[in-house]
């Protein structure tokens, strides 16, 4: 993830979302670009982290649900 010194963060929980998590952090990004986003992952059991991670978000993973 890029360094940003912004103030904005933008959380996103997620539970087995591979499928929709870039779409959802291109999304915000699109409306706040200067935000930070952080994917908090509630113990899914897909690639929703590493996703997340993959197009530049934080993503802080649970091992439970």
């Amino acid at each position: 993830m890029k360094k940003r010194s912004h103030e904005i963060i933008v959380i996103i929980p997620a539970l087995n979302e591979e499928s929709a998590v870039a779409g959802v952090i291109y999304g915000a990004l699109q409306s706040l670009p200067e935000a930070d986003i952080v994917v908090i992952d509630d113990g899914s059991r897909d690639a929703t982290a590493k996703i997340a991670r993959k197009v530049g978000a934080v993503a802080l993973r649970l091992p439970l649900n």
